[in-house]
């Protein structure tokens, strides 16, 4: 058995290694610190020559301007005058015509025919685009012909008027058809005729439209509408 006298001696061997450890720890450590703080990269320092600078003003100084005047060169040479042409007189015998001779009926008839437009309407410019369009006062609606409605026919006709300067149409003719393929679908191909008699019963109604004239500067012109006639919608 080991005694008590024994047993604190090896204690206190112990005590005594640990702190020899810990010391030593201790002073490594304190010897790495100095280490990094001597070897630590010290930043760069300004250049005390920049700050010692004296950065006076530097003083320009400008020579006095001197003023030059441009003088006057020689007049330019005068223009060389064309040579006038001597006239070569030539008499032309003109054919006189008698006022007998003239037929005033042929003359009249011809202005009328190029003057007159449409349905022998009133003669007048089309005004492309007036300030006051024509609005409509009367719409005639086109009777379906029976052909068109056995055929389950499904079209639209786009018609344009012209509107002369008392509201009646003129003239009507049809500028486009658009034709669906199926009742119920929106999928339709342009076509230029359709036939079943659609056509002419949809000009038939179209010059049956009364409109109010369209205006310019306060005056009625004559100009076109477009309008849609639809079937079996």
């Amino acid at each position: 058995m080991i005694s008590l006298d024994e047993a604190s001696s090896n204690n206190y061997r112990k005590n005594s290694v640990y702190r020899v450890r810990f010391l030593a720890a201790v002073v490594v450590a304190e010897i790495i610190m100095l280490m990094m703080i001597k070897l630590w990269p010290v930043p760069a320092q300004p250049d005390q020559s920049l700050k010692e600078r004296d950065f006076s003003e530097e003083v320009i100084q400008l020579e006095d301007a001197v003023i030059t005047r441009q003088t006057s060169g020689p007049p330019p040479p005068p223009k060389p005058t064309a040579p006038i042409p001597e006239p070569a007189d030539e008499i032309i015998e003109e054919e006189i015509t008698e006022l007998d001779d003239i037929q005033f009926s042929e003359i009249t008839d011809s202005l009328s025919s190029e003057l007159l437009r449409g349905q022998g309407s009133e003669a007048g410019p089309i005004a492309g685009s007036p300030q006051q369009p024509p609005r409509i006062i009367r719409i005639v609606e086109p009777t379906t012909p029976d052909a068109a409605q056995k055929a389950n026919i499904k079209a639209e006709l786009t018609v344009r008027m012209l509107v002369g300067t008392d509201g009646r149409v003129e003239d009507a003719s049809i500028e486009k058809i658009r034709l669906y393929e199926r009742p119920g679908s929106r999928e339709f191909r342009i076509v230029e005729n359709i036939g079943y008699g659609i056509a002419e019963t949809t000009l038939d109604a179209a010059m049956q439209w009364r409109f109010q004239p369209a205006r310019s500067n306060g005056e009625p012109v004559r100009t076109y509408s477009r309008q849609i006639f639809t079937y079996g919608f």
